[in-house]
């Protein structure tokens, strides 16, 4: 626990003190590279279980979904890049040979492609959604405030899981789901009220990078389904983990684990942020 807590802080004050440097370049390469690694750890996890994605093309077009999402076009570039590496992997596949048995290594290349770089690439997209609110309204450039929301996505969710296994650990008693025994509904019940608490404390030091509509209530109200769904994109990365027969997904940070270890429960929480934030703020 203690080198768990450890890394967590060390992790976010590199992120605090890249944000503050580099801004969203930093951002946006932070993203790229959690994909990265994540997309690969998942590969990883696909080969134990039997399974042959194909790597480096997988995670070559996974690098051009999140890093171009930001420089290569407007708001919808991640939907137009991943429907041209999806057209790409479909044509590589074809040209392999589909007798060669080589759908097998197609659909878990796609898999991964589609749920870790896709779905982490609107993380970036809050920011793009912001600066394009920005010049709609004439006020700002909109960096701040989607950095701001984007934070406080990663904030919300991680300490969902935070909050959860402090809480389980005192007061866990009914298990959550067989996938991750450990996990409890009084965990998963402490990581929502954590979140709805951290949400709300990010409100209010940085409120001046808020949107306008951003009040407590909606705070608190938008809290609850990102922290819902970060418990979900954790068990789903469990089921993964207990399929390939590994306890973590790697080992290169301590306490915690692999890569896919740390980034788990953003990547639901990315596409529901997007959409809530969408929905209610611009």
């Amino acid at each position: 626990m203690k080198q768990r807590i450890i890394s967590f802080a060390v992790l976010w004050t590199v992120l605090a003190i890249s944000l503050t440097i580099f801004g969203i370049h930093a951002g946006v390469f932070l993203v790229t590279a959690l994909a990265f690694l994540t997309q690969l750890e998942l590969y990883q996890l696909f080969e134990k279980m039997g399974l042959k994605p194909m790597k480096e093309l997988g995670l070559a077009c996974g690098i051009i979904i999140t890093f171009g999402s930001y420089y290569l076009g407007d708001i919808d570039a991640g939907y137009e890049l991943f429907l041209i590496c999806f057209l790409v992997l479909t044509m590589t596949i074809i040209r392999m040979d589909l007798q060669a048995g080589r759908l097998s290594s197609f659909m878990p290349t796609l898999f991964g492609l589609l749920y870790v770089p896709f779905l982490l690439h609107f993380l970036i997209k809050i920011v793009k959604m912001s600066e394009i609110g920005a010049v709609e309204s004439g006020i700002g450039t909109g960096v701040g405030t989607g950095l701001f929301l984007t934070v406080w996505v990663v904030a919300v969710a991680k300490c969902a899981d935070v909050g959860g296994l402090l809480v389980g650990m005192k007061l866990g008693k009914t298990p959550l789901s067989v996938i991750s025994p450990k996990k409890t509904y009084e965990g998963a019940a402490g990581g929502i009220v954590f979140s709805i608490i951290i949400g709300l404390v990010l409100l209010a030091i940085f409120h001046e990078h808020a949107p306008a509509g951003f009040h407590w209530w909606l705070s608190a109200l938008i809290a609850i389904p990102i922290s819902i769904a970060s418990i979900a994109s954790d068990l789903v990365e469990s089921a993964f983990k207990r399929q390939a027969e590994v306890k973590d997904s790697g080992n290169i940070i301590p306490g915690i684990g692999g890569i896919f270890d740390l980034t788990d429960s953003l990547i639901l929480t990315a596409p529901l942020g997007y959409l809530l934030f969408k929905y209610t703020l611009f």
